[in-house]
């Protein structure tokens, strides 16, 4: 994976303050779309939308695909490589 990969997700992830909060959120550990609708204080269906637009780009994957519920989420590399940038950028300023 490249820098300009990881920069365009970088930018894809904060054009969005739903993608923004979802990722950060995530750092690193698995999540269930309830989890996140209940730390972000959205509903459900706005959770799956955001998580599937993540997931379209890369960002996010769901670990267990072929449960229909309890399904659990995780950052891809990309993902991660991303909120590693956007959390040092954070840092420094």
């Amino acid at each position: 994976m490249n820098t300009k990969e990881i920069m365009k997700a970088v930018s894809y992830i904060k054009r969005s303050n739903n993608r923004y909060v979802l990722v950060m959120n995530m750092n690193g550990k698995f999540k269930m779309p309830s989890e996140i609708a209940s730390e972000m204080d959205l509903r459900i269906n706005q959770i799956s939308a955001v998580l599937s637009d993540l997931k379209k780009e890369d960002i996010v994957t769901c670990i267990n695909e072929e449960e229909k519920v309890g399904r659990l989420y995780k950052l891809t590399d990309k993902g991660l490589e991303a909120y590693k940038v956007i959390k040092t950028n954070e840092e420094i300023q």
